[in-house]
């Protein structure tokens, strides 16, 4: 029936509008999986590139320079800058080149282009400069390790003598213990205690009493280095049958101060 003035739809656009939009939908269904097989398209996959990311970039604020020795705290930074980024398969070999003619050669070496440009912008220009003919990521991170982590034995012997030397004084405790902990942590990250991989459940064995041991040495230190007025805390809690962790003995003598 047709008013005047308003002409009537044909049934048959109604349909054929129906079936374009149906026709839609599968494209744009079929462009998603196609997408999600594509690695390079997969934002969970280590080939995704951001594109707000540049090769350019700095990525840590740490630049390693042959001046000092913060090789340790840059190796830590870049690691888990990379880590972020979904990236350590490519520095730890867990990914390896692919032949050229393999569809994801091109992926592969976009993202090792990447990494290899952010590690060299983080070293100073020294070192950028003997190492730029390196194209590998991989290549170029074992080629920093080999070279200045060597000095890792004279910085362990540097913390340790730092650590029996470390008083609270004048310092609160809590500024002791972080000053404490920051040796600790990095004593950790350069000869690290070996996780166990014998035992199924709890760990009974002698890695586990090396820890417990460690552990205890820790807290021991903490105490030993307090000032006299903490004494009578400190007397209760080395007279425990089990010593606390450190972070333990830390919490009771903040309360006290």
């Amino acid at each position: 029936m047709e008013h005047e003035g308003i002409p009537s739809v044909p049934l048959v656009d109604i349909h054929a509008l129906a079936a374009l939009v149906n026709q839609i939908n599968m494209m744009n269904q079929s462009g998603t999986s196609k997408g999600q097989s594509n690695p390079a398209l997969d934002p969970v996959s280590p080939y995704f590139l951001h594109p707000g990311e540049n090769p350019g970039s700095t990525i840590v604020t740490v630049t390693y320079t042959l001046v000092g020795s913060n090789f340790q705290q840059w190796k830590r930074d870049m690691w888990r800058a990379l880590k972020s980024k979904n990236k350590l398969k490519f520095i730890d070999g867990s990914i390896q080149r692919p032949p050229e003619d393999d569809p994801l050669f091109e992926a592969w070496d976009r993202c090792n282009t990447y990494i290899a440009s952010w590690i060299n912008h983080s070293l100073s220009p020294e070192i950028a400069q003997s190492v730029m003919w390196i194209n590998s990521a991989e290549e170029l991170w074992k080629e920093l390790k080999h070279r200045y982590s060597h000095g890792d034995v004279y910085r362990i012997a540097e913390l340790e003598e730092e650590l029996f030397a470390t008083k609270q004084g004048d310092a609160s405790v809590t500024t002791y213990y972080t000053k404490l902990k920051s040796i600790w942590e990095e004593l950790k990250n350069l000869c690290p205690i070996p996780n166990c991989s014998r035992c199924v459940e709890k760990c009974n064995c002698e890695v586990n009493i090396m820890k417990g041991y460690k552990e205890e040495s820790r807290t021991v230190r903490f105490l030993r280095g307090l000032n006299d007025q903490f004494s009578t805390v400190r007397s209760q809690i080395m007279l425990m049958e089990s010593l606390p962790t450190v972070d333990v003995a830390f919490a009771s003598l903040l309360q006290q101060e």
